[in-house]
Order: C-alpha cells, then structure tokens, then sequence
C-alpha cells in the first residue's frame, strides 16, 4: 500500500513536465501566427495603397480685377458690451463687409465719412442683441440684423443690388467683465 501513493506521486510529475512543454509550443504557434498576419495585413496594405495624386486648384468665377470681383473692407474692430443676462459681457468683435470692386471706393468713403455713426449702429445691434443671438455657432441672427443696418448705411448701386454683398464676422468673443 505505501507504494501506491509513490506511483501517484510520480504521475503527476511527468504531466506537470509535459504541460510545460505544450504549453511552450502553444505559445510558439501562436506567435508565429500572429507575425504572419502582421506580415500579411502590412503586405497587403504596400500592394494596395496607391501614390498620392497631385492636387489641382483653379480659379472659379470672377478675375482678381474684375469690377464684380470681392473685396473686403473693415468696418468695426471695437469691444462693446451686453447686460442682457444681468451681468455686464465684454464682446470683442470685427466685423468686415464684401463689396464689389467697383464700389469699394464710395463704401471706403461713405465709411471714413461715417466712422462713429456706424461704429454707434453696430454697437447698438450688439448691445440690443440677446445672449443666444451672440453665443450662435454662425451668428445668423446677427448677421442678418448687421445687413440689414448696412444696406441702411450703404445703399444700393445702380442695378438695385445691395453694395454691401456680405457681412463677414471672424471675431466675436465674449468674457464676462464683472469678474
């Protein structure tokens, strides 16, 4: 009887013996597996992928010098404040105007001619306008009243066409300034 359990014991040895060899091939065949497909994949994607193609740009719509071309010009770079939440927001803001080419000049004039008349407008607008209006990814709102004023101020040209095509608004930040 006492040699029964030396045989038990000498069992489970050579299972523990042979599991640390398969467990050993195991991990070779999968590492040899996944280096193939790592080979594989990166092969595939050398093969298939192509050159990238030269890009082109070219010029829709009116020359540069066309009297119907664009230009901008800059009507107000100012801070001007809103109280419309109860406290008291500082809004830096620009705001630039397109014209055609061949307006430029009477805009340019009517705008040296009207400095704080128009600087006045656009920070009343901005005071006027609510929080929601000035906070708007697009400031559509406001650019629709901005239009408006500046059709007001600028006129229209000899076809009936606003001389102030579009109003463009890069700047507008807002800080609260009762910090």
């Amino acid at each position: 009887m006492a040699e029964k359990p030396k045989k038990q014991e000498e069992a489970p040895a050579e299972v523990v013996e042979e599991t640390k060899g398969g467990s050993k091939k195991v991990l070779l065949i999968v590492v040899a597996i996944m280096v193939i497909e790592t080979l594989g994949v990166g092969a595939f994607l050398m093969l298939s992928g192509k050159a990238p193609s030269a890009a082109e740009a070219t010029v829709v719509g009116d020359s540069p010098d066309s009297p119907e071309a664009l230009v901008e010009v800059q009507v107000v770079a100012d801070r001007f404040q809103n109280m419309h939440t109860g406290r008291v927001w500082q809004w830096d803001t620009e705001v630039f105007i397109q014209v055609r080419r061949k307006d430029q000049e009477r805009v340019s004039a009517e705008l040296e001619r009207r400095k704080a008349e128009i600087t006045a407008g656009v920070g009343e607008l901005i005071r006027k306008a609510t929080h929601t209006q000035l906070r708007e990814p697009e400031l559509q709102t406001l650019n629709r009243k901005l239009e408006a004023y500046f059709v007001e101020v600028f006129g229209t040209d000899a076809d009936n066409r606003p001389r102030a095509v579009n109003v463009l608004i890069p700047k507008m930040r807002g800080a609260p300034a009762d910090f």
